[in-house]
């Protein structure tokens, strides 16, 4: 299972998008963009897909709930999405979420707050590494965004017990 969430701004407008593995608590996708979220968002699932990384469950925060984002998901994966205030036109995918919230609503629920482990992994790369880049150049920017993630992959490698 691969959980994501939005790991917050950086300094210098630096935003990042990571997809977290829960069994091992490593980074799988990584996305940078200095312009929106959505970019970077754009940019980890582009990595993830191309990499030929499977992933079947997805955690997003409800800024990444509408119907453009699931689409680029794909079909195949299951998408642990709150809604955002309005639901008035909900398309198909939409449509499969709100079943499963209906027939399992504490399951929904229960999947979809293990997003707090991608949270919690944020927080302590932030502590462990530094809230912010100091870097100008774009090209060093990413390569300091990027070491963060290679950087928590080394540190937190865990294994689920046999």
């Amino acid at each position: 299972n691969i959980s994501s969430a939005l790991s917050g701004v950086l300094s210098l407008s630096c935003l990042s998008f990571r997809l977290v593995d829960l069994q091992t608590g490593m980074y799988v996708g990584y996305g940078y963009s200095n312009k929106s979220e959505k970019e970077a968002f754009k940019k980890a699932v582009k990595f993830v897909k191309d990499h030929d990384i499977p992933f079947n469950e997805v955690r997003l925060d409800k800024y990444y709930s509408n119907r453009k984002n699931l689409k680029k998901l794909g079909e195949d994966v299951e998408a642990f999405v709150l809604p955002k205030k309005n639901l008035s036109n909900f398309g198909y995918e939409w449509h499969e979420i709100l079943n499963r919230v209906k027939e399992d609503p504490y399951g929904f629920l229960k999947n979809y707050f293990k997003r707090e482990l991608s949270e919690t992994f944020f927080g302590a790369d932030k502590e462990r590494f530094g809230r912010k880049i100091s870097q100008r150049r774009e090209d060093r920017r990413e390569t300091a965004s990027f070491a963060t993630a290679i950087l928590h992959n080394l540190f937190t490698i865990r294994l689920p017990p046999p």
